[in-house]
């Protein structure tokens, strides 16, 4: 899998969208959208997807957000099949075959992750997976375990009466989730690394003293 699919993978399992269909073509269109603090990372994301055909960012009127749209493709139509099957957004069966790169796993992460550290306490990460049902949850899950190696457990929320889901990984799976995707992080999302955590403490030795700590 090339870099621009990876991406793409990534996108549409955070907060990435496609497009309906074209009528005669059967094309789509990747939307991305992100207010002005990740100005940044969209255009790095402008950058990595330009052999995929992408238009300028725009921003979005009466609003501080910016848009990108990608030029209409038949590989986007087959995209978009592969993840609104029914018109709305869902884990594919053999998304196995798709996630397995970790520039994946970042643009994930930078999309729907948090970092949530508490000192003396735990260094976890979490993914919000609000729109996907249990069943895709658990299969992301052992996706991860399987393609990555890395433990990630299903948890469940409850917000104004409804149920919702996340993947968290437990601190024996933060070094190599961290050495995974922190390659890729753009500088806007460093808040959702351990690196970020290390040096606003003034650690002089980076994050693996916490990664250490938290193994």
């Amino acid at each position: 899998m090339n870099e621009v699919d990876a991406i793409l993978v990534g996108s549409m399992l955070g907060d990435g969208s496609l497009t309906p269909l074209s009528l005669r073509k059967q094309e789509s269109q990747l939307h991305l959208g992100y207010s002005k603090r990740y100005w940044s990372y969209l255009v790095w994301l402008h950058a990595k997807l330009r052999p995929l055909g992408v238009y300028a960012i725009q921003p979005k009127r009466g609003f501080e957000q910016f848009h990108l749209y990608s030029k209409p493709s038949s590989e986007l139509g087959r995209l978009r099949n592969q993840f609104y099957p029914q018109g709305i957004k869902l884990i594919p069966s053999d998304i196995a075959q798709m996630l397995i790169r970790p520039i994946s796993l970042a643009v994930w992460y930078m999309d729907d992750g948090s970092l949530d550290f508490r000192e003396g306490y735990h260094a976890n990460a979490s993914i919000a997976t609000y729109n996907f049902s249990e069943d895709d949850c658990h299969r992301l899950s052992g996706v991860l375990q399987d393609n990555f190696g890395l433990e990630a457990k299903v948890h469940r929320s409850t917000m104004r009466g409804k149920v919702y889901f996340r993947i968290y990984f437990p601190s024996k799976s933060m070094d190599l989730f961290m050495r995974l995707i922190e390659p890729y992080m753009q500088p806007c999302f460093s808040y959702k690394t351990l690196m970020r955590v290390a040096s606003s403490r003034g650690n002089t030795e980076g994050a693996n003293v916490i990664r250490n700590h938290w193994a």
